[in-house]
């Protein structure tokens, strides 16, 4: 009897540490998909037109819907989904401004999400400028939050 619940008790753990591991990569696989969507997020606010005067501020843009790169997902070990990112912008002063991005990645299973905020202070080119000018961003604020 006592060898019985020895083994009783071994197999219980071992489903229960397969179960934590198994949580444990699903929000690893979350929280790189909403990084991946972030940088895509920032490629966007590189090569967009104005990103202060964004209008979609509503608009929720899925991974590469503008910069054309690709994410695999859907596969064993992989997303569930493709990720995506959302603008808000939260303050503008003549050519600079604040931007938040909040990007949102899923897990192997749909209900995990991982939802990284990144605020960006942006400061655009003037259009006096006869010289080559880049828009400078630069990161002021990043908080992180898993959803499950």
């Amino acid at each position: 009897m006592a060898l019985l619940m020895m083994t009783l008790a071994a197999l219980r753990f071992a489903h229960d540490f397969r179960f934590l591991i198994t949580a444990n990569v699903d929000r690893l696989i979350a929280k790189e998909a909403a990084e991946a969507a972030l940088q895509d997020a920032y490629r966007h606010l590189e090569i967009g037109d104005d990103p202060l005067s964004l209008a979609g501020n509503d608009v929720v843009y899925k991974f590469g819907s503008i910069t054309g790169d690709g994410f695999s997902y859907g596969g064993r070990m992989q997303s569930a989904a493709s990720p995506e990112y959302q603008f808000k912008v939260i303050h503008v002063s003549g050519l600079e401004g604040i931007a938040r991005v909040t990007a949102t990645g899923f897990g192997i299973f749909d209900s995990t999400r991982a939802v990284i905020q990144v605020d960006y202070v942006i400061r655009l080119c003037s259009d006096d400028v006869i010289t080559f000018c880049r828009r400078k961003i630069s990161e002021l604020a990043w908080r992180e939050q898993v959803r499950e």
